[in-house]
């Protein structure tokens, strides 16, 4: 019953990305059609802020990463190989490169509207 605890944290984690990507992909059709749709009408369309969609992103993936790794460092038995909680760092990496992009994103059009 113990081994269940990691597997059924991977499903969860797989299975909130797999809705997410979903959500995302579901979001991004809508926007297409509507986009289309005012071409189609001769209204001039302005494009989302692709900077800000790294904002929130980067923090899920973040706080992601940092309760797998506390959640696999404190709830794996003694028994279990070391180590597990290690895997918990690949999401706070994701995270942490969405936020490091934005930031830089972030820094670049501001020295441009300076100029």
């Amino acid at each position: 019953m113990e081994e269940m605890i990691p597997i059924s944290m991977f499903l969860s984690a797989a299975a909130i990305t797999i809705v997410a990507l979903y959500l995302k992909l579901q979001k991004r059709r809508v926007e297409s059609a509507e986009i289309l749709a005012a071409i189609e009408k001769g209204i001039e369309v302005k494009f989302p802020d692709e900077n800000k969609s790294r904002l929130l992103p980067g923090l899920i993936w973040l706080f992601l990463g940092i309760i797998m790794t506390l959640g696999m460092a404190l709830a794996i038995p003694a028994d279990a190989p070391s180590g597990m909680w290690v895997w918990g760092l690949i999401p706070s990496a994701v995270g942490a490169a969405y936020l490091i992009v934005y930031r830089i994103e972030q820094q670049k059009g501001d020295s441009e509207e300076n100029s």
